[in-house]
């Protein structure tokens, strides 16, 4: 869907599409209210792309479009072209894996500090954390849900025909065998952490090894390296779906790189007060409000260089 959007939307935009292609364009639109809101989030682009697009030769659109259900390569190709036009800058081809591009062309994402839920076409719930970005490749053969960055939270659904469900982290291949659980995608190379609510979930890394079921009430690490031994699931883990971060003695500096993930801009902490522990549970929907109780529950202050670069540190 996503492959078939961006080929429409190139084509729109070279100013040399047909009447017959534009019907077909409405057509397409109109099938199905994901396709509309695939269209919509390509439209939403900031303006300078859009310009830029129109540039495009429009054949390589339309070569695009006729092969994006089969071929997943042309997408690289047509964004490879996009490059060529410089519509993303010198280092664009890079860029194309960077956390922006992911998210606004995934099917499914979450800007900073938001949250939302998602009912698929086979029942099952999806919970998407801030600044996430998740496609939904459901085929003949299987019901596949690739994670690009970020956290949610599926409670899986019965499928009619019996598909697998399966995840796909940059780390592993997760199967969920009848349940519900966590999946987040730790930045920097950090690796997955798998939390499994209730059921099991069948979890393999792709550098290899075997496939590890991690049961009901555990949770665990995967990296480049394999799978940590599981820990007791940690219960704040799924906080974040009721609006809240969950602290039992956390330390400050946890705590602030935690927060900052529903923060516009930068928020750091200083590593003299980093080893401060708080307990309590904080409403997400109201940062300001943390940081006041922040300030009022310990010897802190917040240093604000600017609306959007904050530092927490020790109150004089």
């Amino acid at each position: 869907m996503r492959d078939q959007a961006i080929a429409w939307f190139t084509l729109a935009q070279s100013g040399d599409i047909s009447p017959q292609e534009h019907q077909q364009l409405q057509q397409w639109r109109q099938a199905d209210p994901e396709h509309e809101r695939a269209w919509q989030r390509l439209a939403g682009i900031p303006r300078q792309l859009q310009q830029r697009a129109a540039q495009l030769n429009n054949p390589v659109a339309r070569n695009a479009l006729q092969h994006t259900r089969t071929l997943d390569a042309n997408r690289r190709q047509l964004l490879k072209a996009f490059v060529g036009i410089g519509l993303f800058g010198a280092s664009a081809w890079q860029a194309r894996d960077s956390l922006w591009l992911q998210g606004a062309l995934a099917d499914y994402h979450t800007v900073t500090g938001e949250r939302r839920h998602h009912t698929l076409g086979d029942g099952t719930q999806v919970w998407l954390n801030t600044r996430t970005a998740l496609d939904v490749r459901y085929s003949a053969g299987e019901r596949l849900l690739v994670l690009h960055q970020g956290e949610i939270d599926i409670l899986s659904g019965q499928d009619a025909s019996g598909r697998p469900l399966l995840v796909h982290t940059a780390e592993a291949r997760l199967r969920p065998l009848g349940t519900r659980f966590n999946v987040r995608s730790e930045p920097n190379g950090h690796g997955t952490l798998l939390s499994v609510s209730s059921g099991q979930v069948a979890a393999k890394p792709f550098t290899g090894g075997i496939e590890q079921v991690i049961p009901s009430g555990q949770q665990a690490r995967i990296d480049q390296y394999g799978i940590a031994a599981p820990q007791p699931m940690d219960q704040s883990t799924t906080a974040w779906i009721d609006g809240f971060i969950v602290a039992q003695r956390m330390r400050l500096g946890s705590f602030i790189a935690e927060l900052s993930r529903y923060h516009v801009g930068v928020l750091r902490c200083d590593p003299a007060v980093a080893d401060l522990y708080l307990t309590g549970s904080f409403p997400l929907n109201n940062i300001e409000q943390i940081f006041a109780l922040l300030e009022k529950s310990l010897p802190v202050r917040l240093q604000r260089r600017t609306q959007y670069w904050i530092t927490v540190t020790a109150r004089v």
